[in-house]
C-alpha cells in the first residue's frame, strides 16, 4: 500500500515540527492509517483482543487534540 520508496525519497527534506506550528491551518489526515494504529495499540493486555471501540476512542482523542490547537482536520478515506 502506498508509494514504494516514498519515505526514502522524502527523508532528506523531512523534519519534525511542533503541533503548535499548525495552528490555524487545515490538515489532511489519512484515516486508514489512523484506524490501523488504533487497532494495533488498543488491545486487551491479557487476552490480546481488540477493544471494540478502539477506532472511536482513538479518533475522538486525536480530533480533540487537533481542535484544541486550532487545527482543522480533513479526513481522507482512500482505498
Amino acid at each position: 500500500m502506498g508509494v514504494k520508496g516514498l519515505w526514502q525519497l522524502l527523508l532528506p527534506t523531512g523534519r519534525r515540527i511542533s503541533i503548535e506550528t499548525l495552528a490555524g491551518k487545515t490538515l489532511a489526515i489519512d484515516a486508514s492509517i489512523w484506524l490501523v494504529q488504533f487497532i494495533k495499540v488498543n488491545r486487551d493486555p491479557e487476552t490480546g483482543k481488540v477493544n471494540s471501540a478502539a477506532h472511536i476512542i482513538g479518533f475522538f482523542r486525536r480530533i480533540c487534540k487537533l481542535l484544541y490547537h486550532n487545527i482543522r482536520p480533513v479526513f481522507v478515506f482512500d482505498g
